[in-house]
């Protein structure tokens, strides 16, 4: 799938579609003896699982999933799709993920897998039968459950399931690790076929013996040419100016089995003939045995257990919690964060717990709050993690910026014919220039950081500061001058590659900083993602021999700088509370294209600032078209529209009949004013 077009858009069905339609293709004649289990899809990240339709009644609790590892958690272009069900009585699990690129990225690679772990997870109907099953997940033996909360990951696993939680656990995709030796050294290696060699440099291999990253994970033997970087249409590797080393950035992984001999390996290798992309595929074919259980014996064991709780004579629900407050510390925008305590029931009989909500409230919890289970029941001596879990996110970020709203409830927890317990909820919220209104933004004179607090000010004092941010600032918001004065200059939009490619994610975070500090930017850190260090006098003897390697560097780094703070942009305007174009004037923006008069009235009923906004962006857009280098200057046309898409959504209540044909009318309004610009 393509990498640089629908990067910010999370599902596209035409796509997803064509795979689906290529694959039974490709099984010709047998193609009707299979049919589509289940498929999940996030940006260019697709997973799609078939199964004969002879297995299809044995075939049950299918689920899917997706997170997002991109820049705040919401750029998808990074991140991982799961799929998990069961057959017959087994669990079986199958993830793709893509991880962060380049070479010297192997830290993050890490990093994405261990957020991908910690944040998917997938709801599990407890089954009596398969109860024992669950159990040995969960009994402290299970690598990858250890893992999880060795990393603070502790949720009720009786009603959700990690990806851990299978019999068996495939992973699979663009892992992006690299070789650690240099390109010509690598390409040496391969024309003398030594592998083996190449394999004891391979990222994934150094990381996975060393315990960073996929510890509990087995591989066939990589016996095969590294399956990146091609020449697309052929099977030479890069000969591009960039000349990308060869690598297995393309892999196929099963999570260690606790009983051995249960899944074999018949075959692991990549596919040559595959000339579509700069990637070769890689295939693997796995045996697994499928666990089918009597019920008899589990019948028989519940049955004695209710007699055993039916003769207690205690009747008295008693309980206890490992602690009376969760404490999310700072919490940022965008930041997911969880936090744990313990239910105990120390009673004699059954102890039905749920939270209820506090009086005049009809919410267990507000908006900006998750807990689960909400509700439950625990037998004599039984104990259940509670999970709570905190977002702010665009739809109920702005109210914590303004000030009008914080982190701090108290939540109510019952035991029926017990005891309350009152569980105190408190954070404190960072604030950020991400998820504010416009308006507001624009009639700030502080950083969003400095700002104080609405409600921490008199009421003479807020009225008389905002009337002289009123008639210093109303015309637009200063974060959103300085991204687009850093941008716009003829030596960023000459860039082969600006707005083709995504920026450098700890780049895109030290922009937000500034952003939200009021901090300047600097070119330093924009250029290269650090702070350039003092040269030595051996260093600057050998100033000459490097500056021709400076050179070479120079122009990829501006460009990543440049699509760092294009990131950031697209972010800033996508997480807008009210987008450019207010919600209730989206359908009227689609029909503006239909004529010049159309469009000017549209305009002229847009609120000032959001006129400002959407015009200062189009005439920063139509200069980044028009000094694009010609070669470039389509594909960056018709990425910017499909892109800047994020100016305008519809409303939540608005359905859409054909989302495919409504994602080309948007791009068509923003062509619209892009032509309307150059005329």
């Amino acid at each position: 799938m393509e990498t640089n077009k629908d990067a910010y858009l999370r599902y596209d069905p035409a796509k997803e579609n064509a795979w689906a339609d290529a694959i039974f293709k490709a099984l010709g004649s047998k193609s009707d003896e299979y049919y589509k289990v289940a498929s999940q899809q996030l940006v260019t990240i697709l997973i799609i699982v078939i199964a004969k339709k002879r297995h299809e009644h044995f075939i049950s609790d299918v689920e899917t999933n997706y997170v997002g590892v991109g820049l705040m958690n919401m750029i998808g272009n990074k991140g991982g799709v799961g799929v998990r069900l069961r057959f017959h009585d087994s669990y079986l699990c199958f993830m793709g993920c893509h991880l962060a690129a380049f070479t010297d990225q192997v830290d993050r690679r890490n990093q994405d897998f261990g957020e991908i772990c910690k944040r998917i997870t997938f709801p599990h109907r407890p089954d009596e039968l398969t109860s024992y099953v669950t159990y040995s997940w969960n009994d402290g033996g299970d690598e990858g459950v250890s893992f999880l909360e060795n990393e603070g990951i502790v949720r009720d696993w009786s009603q959700t399931a990690s990806v851990f939680h299978a019999d068996y656990l495939v992973w699979l995709g663009d892992l992006n690790y690299r070789i650690n030796l240099p390109e010509p050294e690598i390409k040496s290696r391969l024309r003398q076929n030594e592998l083996d060699v190449l394999v004891d440099y391979d990222q994934l291999i150094v990381e996975r013996r060393a315990g960073r990253a996929f510890p509990m994970f087995e591989e066939g033997k990589v016996n095969f040419q590294p399956t990146y970087k091609y020449d697309a249409g052929t099977d030479q590797y890069d000969s591009s100016p960039k000349r990308r080393a060869p690598s297995w950035t393309d892999r196929i992984l099963w999570k260690k089995e606790r009983t051995r001999g249960s899944l074999k390996l018949l075959k692991y290798d990549n596919c040559m003939g595959m000339m579509l992309s700069d990637h070769k595929p890689v295939h693997a074919l796995l045996e697994a045995k499928i666990r089918k259980i009597n019920s008899e014996k589990q019948s028989e064991t519940k049955s004695a257990l209710i007699r055993q709780l039916s003769e207690t004579h205690d009747n008295i629900t008693k309980g206890q919690i490992s602690s009376s407050f969760v404490e999310f510390g700072d919490v940022h925008f965008m930041e997911y964060k969880e936090r744990t305590l313990v239910l105990e029931n120390t009673g004699q009989v059954l102890a039905p717990f749920r939270f209820i909500p506090k009086m005049d409230e009809s919410e267990v919890c507000p908006t900006w709050l998750r807990v689960h289970p909400i509700s439950g029941i625990l037998g004599p001596g039984e104990k259940i993690v509670i999970h709570f879990e905190i977002l702010i996110d665009p739809t109920i970020s702005s109210p914590f910026n303004e000030g009008s709203e914080e982190i701090d409830n108290i939540l109510v927890l019952r035991l029926e014919n017990g005891k309350d317990f009152f569980i105190v909820v408190n954070g404190a919220y960072q604030p950020t220039c991400f998820g504010v209104h416009l308006e507001r933004l624009a009639l700030m004179s502080l950083p969003v950081s400095g700002a104080v607090p609405a409600d921490k000010k008199s009421k003479k004092k807020q009225t008389a500061d905002n009337n002289e941010s009123r008639g210093q600032q109303a015309t637009l918001p200063k974060e959103l001058w300085r991204v687009l004065n850093f941008l716009w200059n003829k030596n960023m939009l000459c860039l082969d590659d600006l707005f083709l490619d995504h920026g450098d994610r700890v780049i895109s975070e030290y922009v937000r900083r500034c952003l939200d500090t009021g901090e300047q930017f600097d070119t330093n850190v924009l250029l290269s993602g650090k702070q350039k260090e003092s040269k030595s006098d051996d260093e600057s003897a050998s100033k000459e021999e490097d500056e021709d390697k400076a050179v070479a560097t120079e122009g990829a780094e501006e460009t990543i700088g440049a699509n760092s703070m294009i990131d950031i942009l697209v972010a800033f305007l996508e997480c807008l509370p009210e987008p450019v174009i207010p919600v209730n004037m989206y359908k009227q923006a689609l029909e503006a294209t239909a004529s010049v008069e159309a469009m000017n009235q549209f305009k002229r009923e847009l609120p000032i600032i959001h006129l400002n906004v959407l015009l200062y962006i189009t005439s920063f857009l139509k200069d980044a078209i028009k000094y694009a280098p010609s070669s470039r200057r389509e594909a960056r046309a018709l990425h910017i529209a499909e892109t800047f898409t994020v100016m305008l959504r519809p409303p939540t209540d608005y359905k859409e009949q054909n989302p495919p044909l409504a994602r080309q009318r948007r791009a068509k309004f923003i062509l619209a004013l892009l032509e309307e610009e150059v005329n």
